[in-house]
């Protein structure tokens, strides 16, 4: 598998870079820099660590090259959305903030609180101190599965020091306290499981995916 990563000059493409060397994983890298490099590549599938903004330009270039793309950047808006709609008729599309097993296991398990709904919830998420987007978008996850349940609750957001990542989602009732939590160590993590979304979607037809997807299959 040859893999083009777009945005390989932020942190998360540096570290994915860093990932395939160990595993001795064929890659290019391309950043808006070099952007028009990307035409003399011969890749399987496209990586995304850039930027919302760039998800036009990104999905464009995969469809150009008919491979799959996957997306791992977050603060998406309606319009990205539409995008992704239109693009998936031609190529295979997969979307996730958090690319953690353990994490997406945890967002299934957070279907069951509608149980304990009329319990006070609250969601923290903590992140290292350069973070740009607040909340999160794996803490944005957490919301929507909450607000899918009627579960009314409140999110604080902590930029401390050089945090990896922490999310954690409180229920207090009157006579328990419910948490379930989920600390990332270090971001080889997403590295991890990117790679393996990345061999999942070169076996999938058009259309678009989600960790649940991935979690359903048999790539584990």
């Amino acid at each position: 598998m040859k893999i083009l990563i777009v945005g390989a000059n932020g942190k998360m493409g540096q570290m994915m870079q860093e990932y395939l060397k160990k595993i001795n994983c064929e890659y290019f890298c391309i950043d808006k820099l070099n952007i028009e490099d990307y035409k003399n590549i011969k890749c399987d599938i496209l990586l995304d660590f850039s930027s919302y903004l760039a998800l036009k330009q990104n999905l464009k270039i995969a469809k150009t090259k008919k491979i799959p793309i996957v997306i791992g950047t977050t603060n998406h808006n309606e319009k990205n959305y539409e995008l992704i709609s239109k693009y998936k008729k031609y190529i295979p599309i997969f979307l996730s903030s958090n690319f953690s097993i353990g994490f997406n296991v945890i967002l299934q398990m957070l279907n069951q609180l509608k149980k304990i709904k009329t319990y006070q919830f609250v969601i923290i998420e903590k992140h290292h101190k350069s973070k740009k987007d607040c909340p999160s978008g794996s803490a944005k996850e957490i919301e929507k599965i909450l607000l899918k349940q009627d579960i009314s609750f409140n999110t604080i957001s902590l930029r401390i020091g050089e945090v990896v990542g922490e999310h954690s989602v409180f229920a207090y009732g009157e006579n328990e306290i419910v948490e379930l939590k989920h600390t990332a160590q270090n971001k080889m993590l997403f590295c991890e499981g990117a790679y393996n979304v990345c061999k999942y979607m070169l076996k999938q037809p058009n259309g678009y995916y989600t960790m649940e997807d991935f979690l359903k299959s048999d790539s584990l």
